[in-house]
């Protein structure tokens, strides 16, 4: 099983050693970051999945107001009414009964309870399907911003390599700019030679200036994702991915893997949720044809008589409600529902095709950049044997100032390669573990 690391440990002890003196001035560390660290934090104060969040209650809520349509409601009212005059029916042997007060107090308590509603049961589905491809959708969002972090993590620790690289040749072309003087001052080389060695560590400074530069503003990046406040240095573990066909979070090239990988993906799920949601819709449509039944009742209670001589009353029964003709409303959305169910099926088969494409093109991708970074590993060690033995040539005046300064761009350029290959691999096996959807996990 082949590993990659993102930092060499000298350029990670390098690192260690420049945290106090090169970031000082810029960005003084005061916590070491990691990967976890930093996609934590993103789940806990990133705005987006805040308002993705917020999506996904909305979502609830709507669940919760279509179960309404199958409980019962209760209402009441009380009133207070003053008349002009007060009337009554005299009857003989007993007291009047006083139909109109001065006056007059009602109270009514009424109630409704739907009974057989054939439509709202798939509608309840339906709602309950829109909800689940909600949910599914904003763990789709949130990968989506979780795997811009990581970029931007991986971003952030290659800039600090790339500043480790600048910053070692500045101190490489600062030891040849004093070499230079002394064989000047013995008389060995011309002032060109000086001036040719000032030049390059001129291009040197400003080549670390403009890595400290592209770090500062990756860094603000991250930190925005994020949302932290305090200054924070990222920490990647020498080994901190695994990749190759042995690995369990690299998928071979069986078709099981590629089931594994749509149970996994949340916008798999959320297309199939919501054609499901659309299939319920259409039942819920063609259920509207049938007759609904509902039970209600009401009690009053007021402060004169009736022609029972009671103060009170009360009634229940039964209502069936059928819709017979709707100029053709019903069917319209019935045929409207199976449309949006076949296009969201349709998609789900598109994004069953990509995710394959995804998983073989990522594997190629992974197993493409690790020999890259291998290749640049070695470029690197080259480059670093040259600067030596064409240093010890100039030295023996075997070889000119020229020659030594174009080793020197030579390993500065390899190291950055280098570095840039190690983001490379590090963004190819993120990408894989995404379309295999064991990324960033639950």
């Amino acid at each position: 099983m082949k590993r990659f690391v993102v930092t060499s440990t000298s350029t990670a002890a390098l690192l260690l050693g420049l945290a106090g003196t090169a970031f000082a001035d810029n960005a003084p560390v005061t916590r070491r970051l990691t990967l976890d660290d930093a996609l934590a934090l993103a789940r806990k104060s990133n705005h987006s999945l805040v308002a993705e969040r917020a999506r996904l209650d909305q979502a609830k809520a709507i669940v919760d107001r279509a179960w309404t349509v199958l409980f019962p409601t209760i209402t009441a009212q009380g009133k207070y009414q003053r008349n002009n005059t007060a009337f009554s029916f005299p009857r003989p042997g007993l007291s009047d009964l006083t139909i109109q007060p001065i006056d007059q107090l009602d109270a009514v308590v009424g109630f409704t309870m739907p009974l057989l509603v054939p439509a709202a049961y798939p509608g309840l589905k339906a709602v309950d399907k829109t909800e689940e491809a909600t949910r599914e959708n904003v763990h789709a969002a949130e990968d989506a911003v979780l795997f811009g972090v990581a970029q931007s993590f991986y971003a952030a620790a290659i800039a600090d390599e790339v500043l480790v690289a600048r910053q070692s040749s500045i101190e490489v072309s600062r030891a040849t700019v004093e070499n230079a003087k002394t064989r000047f001052s013995a008389g060995a080389v011309t002032k060109v030679d000086v001036d040719r060695a000032q030049l390059a560590l001129l291009r040197a400074e400003q080549g670390a200036r403009e890595s400290q530069l592209a770090r500062e503003e990756t860094y603000r990046a991250l930190a925005r994702l994020i949302q932290i406040e305090q200054p924070f240095q990222v920490s990647v573990p020498l080994a901190s991915v695994a990749a190759g066909a042995g690995d369990k979070s690299v998928p071979s090239s069986s078709g099981g893997d590629l089931a594994s990988a749509l149970r996994l993906r949340p916008e798999f799920r959320a297309l199939q949720a919501a054609a499901e949601s659309e299939e319920a819709e259409r039942r819920s449509n063609a259920w509207r044809w049938a007759p609904g039944l509902s039970g209600f009742g009401n009690a009053r209670f007021f402060n004169y008589d009736n022609f029972h001589s009671d103060r009170h009353s009360w009634a229940i029964g039964a209502q069936l409600d059928w819709l017979i003709y709707d100029a053709g409303v019903r069917d319209t959305n019935r045929r409207l529902a199976a449309a949006q169910e076949a296009e969201t099926r349709a998609r789900a088969e598109v994004l069953r095709e990509t995710i394959g494409d995804d998983l073989a093109n990522g594997r190629r991708q992974v197993e493409t950049k690790i020999a890259a970074q291998e290749t640049f590993e070695h470029s690197v060690a080259l480059a670093r044997e040259t600067v030596e033995l064409v240093r010890i040539q100039y030295e023996a005046g075997q070889a000119t100032q020229i020659d030594l300064l174009t080793a020197q761009d030579n390993l500065v350029a390899a190291q950055e390669a280098l570095a840039q290959a190690h983001f490379d691999l590090a963004v190819a096996d993120l990408t894989l573990r995404r379309a295999a959807g064991t990324f960033p996990g639950r």
